[in-house]
């Protein structure tokens, strides 16, 4: 009994040594003041106002507890000085006591026309309608190691924000705004939309967008430069939606509703993009190059073409096993898509999934090439449009000539073959028709560098791809 009776004694004694007390605290700071780690947490069981000339200093790995138990509009505000800094390990927590998954307080504010200052970082902050309102915009929002979870419109820029190993979940807006935009290795999930830019330059690498609404959307033309790169977008509505102006390179986008949607003035290489119900939807002067487009119910939309002049490019991809189609051409406009593998062995199986004029009048047609199962080697070539259309109008003939080439195109010892005219189509299918300087050279100085296809040699059909440097 007596040994009972001293175990209960350091078992209490233990429990009391091991619990912090928590330290009510509501209404006016009026001189300076620190919240401190030994008597952390913190409850606000009302608003907190720290007046002018007074400085609140939070130390790092604080929590505050907002007791949103009988209201929803408390807040925090500053109208002196106010530092909520922690340290990668030891962050300043803030949540709300009740309902963590909704907005259940007003967030902290900052009255700058009173003197207010707000220095953030390193913190977690959850459940806040803004979580930091600013009466004058600060010119540079930057956070490291932070996160934001079931807020309304955690991050507003007003001019430029610098985001590194940021956390977002459940946010309704993640981020919202205007200018410059840098982000790496963030990671963003659950969130009504992650990101909402007007931008001005646009820089996001490293990312992960998981099971969001929507992605990323840009809400207007980029007016510097985009950059998105080595991103997973997974799971989302939209992966990317109206991206512009630059560059979406080595990103994979998984599961997505749309994958990547309405491109325009931009470049897509090197993407994994799969499993999606559609994949990209591509506009005016966008470069769809070197993508593995593969196993999505859709594969490559092209769609709001007015003329092949602001057509887009598509080529060198690998669109294969994509389930209704692997591309809809949605405009009138004719594409020559002859680097592009459909890793179909024949006519028939890659017909069955483009979608063109031999489908719908209103479309324009896709020419077309037969790769074999690597993808590196081309069989045979479908040309519906500015050239024969078929596959036994295509004679193999053994000729050789410098590759990649310069201003002359010269043939070599072709069997005393002499070669007095060629036609060459360019990847969207304009043909040159080109007579000789002399037998066996012709003049390419005219035409601008790129891949072509020679597509006859005195009017005998064959297919040679050309590059011109």
């Amino acid at each position: 009994m007596k040994n009972i009776s001293k175990l209960l004694v350091v078992f209490y004694l233990l429990l009391f040594q091991g619990s912090h007390a928590q330290t009510i605290v509501s209404g006016g700071i009026y001189q300076n003041t620190t919240w401190t780690l030994a008597n952390s947490p913190y409850q606000i069981n009302g608003s907190v106002v720290v007046f002018p000339g007074v400085t609140l200093t939070v130390e790092p790995g604080v929590t505050l507890l907002i007791n949103n138990t009988s209201a929803q509009d408390l807040y925090i505000e500053t109208r002196g000085t106010l530092n909520l800094v922690g340290t990668n390990q030891a962050p300043i927590i803030v949540k709300t006591m009740m309902d963590t998954t909704n907005i259940g307080w007003e967030g902290f504010k900052c009255t700058s026309t009173q003197g207010g200052i707000l220095n953030a970082d390193y913190f977690h902050v959850s459940n806040a309608l803004t979580p930091f309102a600013y009466e004058s915009a600060l010119p540079l929002y930057q956070y490291t190691d932070c996160r934001f979870s079931h807020c309304g419109q955690a991050i507003s820029v007003a001019n430029e924000v610098i985001l590194n190993n940021c956390q977002f979940r459940g946010n309704e807006v993640a981020i919202y705004g205007w200018s410059y935009f840098n982000i790496n290795n963030c990671y963003f999930k659950d969130n009504n939309t992650a990101i909402f830019g007007y931008s001005t330059a646009f820089t996001l690498t490293n990312s992960a967008f998981i099971e969001n609404a929507s992605g990323v959307v840009f809400a207007s033309g980029v007016f510097d430069s985009m950059y998105i790169a080595d991103c997973i977008f997974q799971n989302n509505q939209s992966g990317i939606s109206g991206p512009n102006n630059g560059l979406i390179e080595n990103c994979t986008l998984l599961d997505n509703a749309v994958g990547i949607q309405g491109s325009y003035d931009c470049q897509i290489k090197n993407n994994v993009i799969e499993y999606n119900e559609l994949g990209v939807n591509i506009s005016v002067h966008t470069e769809l190059t070197n993508n593995l487009i593969n196993s999505n119910m859709g594969g490559v939309r092209i769609s709001d073409i007015s003329s092949s002049a602001n057509a887009p490019t598509v080529q060198d991809n690998e669109i294969c096993g994509n389930i209704n189609f692997n591309v809809d051409n949605n405009t009138n406009v004719n594409y020559s898509l002859l680097t592009n593998c459909f890793c179909g062995v024949d006519s028939a199986t890659i017909e069955q999934y483009l979608i063109d004029g031999y489908d719908d009048i209103t479309k324009g047609l896709i020419n077309y090439q037969i790769f074999d199962s690597s993808c590196n080697n081309v069989f045979q070539t479908v040309m519906k449009f500015n050239a024969p259309v078929g596959l036994n109008d295509i004679t193999n003939l053994d000729i050789a000539f410098q590759n990649p080439v310069g201003d002359e195109l010269i043939f070599l010892s072709n069997n005393g073959l002499e070669i007095r005219a060629i036609t060459i189509i360019d990847p969207l299918g304009k043909t040159y028709q080109l007579g000789f300087n002399s037998i066996n050279i012709f003049d390419l100085s005219d035409l601008p560098q790129g891949i072509y296809f020679l597509s006859s040699i005195n009017e005998t059909n064959i297919l040679r791809r050309i590059i011109k440097i």
